[in-house]
């Protein structure tokens, strides 16, 4: 008995990291690999809750293999939270061959949502390690190196990323799909970003107005909620980029569309899709 006991045992199945979620990473990491999209995650492995979101992030982020430059931070504004029916901020990956200088000419056919969103961009000079203590004001901004004017391009592996659940959306790397930077801003720590005007333009026309106190009041204190709600156990790193959230709102480019967002006083970010 004790014979076939230990023989069972050594026959019975491994369990796939990620239990029940491990088809979802499945799903996602070919839609990843394809340029495809999904209508929605199978529901018997969709993540019901953002703790599953963030596990299947995780697992997604290593299964991928990508090369990680940072975070973004999503629903940071309130016309953002009514869009993805969310409670507050969540955070996803941004990966390295994902991020493009100022400029770039992008193939919109990579992109088939080209969600535009106009943000402040952070490069951290130091790491944030995780505490119990909230992190001030005063110490982000003594831990950021570079502030940067960005523009994110929104677009998820689902069909309609308005139509899925806000834990898969977080699952799917926070709906990025890439961060285009300007150049380091001058002079940015003189300033009240929360003051800062921003506009962006798409075709010639103005698709989207804001300022930084749009977000979270001020773009540092969208960090600060980073810092405090770190999506990996080491926390945030020295060299990371971290894209805020909307300042502009969200628009949908043309597959010919130049886009400019002007950040006053601080400089200009810009792509075009060809």
């Amino acid at each position: 008995m004790a014979a076939l006991r230990k023989s069972a045992k050594r026959k019975s199945p491994k369990r796939k990291p990620g239990g029940r979620l491990a088809p979802a990473v499945e799903v996602l990491a070919e839609v990843w690999r394809m340029g495809q999209t999904l209508r929605e995650l199978p529901a018997i492995c969709r993540p019901k809750t953002l703790a599953e979101g963030y596990k299947v992030q995780a697992l997604l982020a290593a299964e991928l293999g990508l090369e990680r430059a940072g975070w973004k931070i999503g629903c940071t504004s309130a016309a953002a939270r009514a869009l993805l029916r969310a409670d507050g901020p969540f955070a996803g990956r941004v990966f390295l061959p994902r991020c493009y200088p100022s400029g770039t000419a992008i193939a919109a056919e990579q992109y088939r949502t080209r969600g535009l969103e106009g943000e402040f961009a952070f490069v951290l000079g130091k790491d944030l390690k995780p505490r119990r203590k909230p992190y001030t004001r005063a110490e982000i901004l003594a831990a950021v190196e570079d502030l940067h004017p960005a523009i994110e391009i929104v677009d998820p592996r689902y069909t309609d990323m308005f139509a899925v659940s806000l834990p898969e959306i977080v699952a799917d790397m926070g709906a990025n799909g890439a961060l285009i930077v300007g150049a380091p801003a001058r002079n940015w720590r003189r300033k009240d970003l929360g003051a800062v005007a921003v506009a962006m333009k798409a075709g010639g026309k103005t698709v989207g107005k804001g300022k930084g106190a749009d977000v979270m009041g001020n773009p540092l204190d969208a960090l600060a909620w980073l810092a405090d709600n770190p999506p990996v156990p080491e926390g945030l790193k020295a060299g990371e980029i971290v894209t805020t959230g909307t300042a502009t709102g969200f628009h949908r480019a043309g597959a010919g569309d130049k886009v400019v967002a002007d950040f006053a006083g601080l400089g200009k970010v810009e792509l075009k899709f060809v």
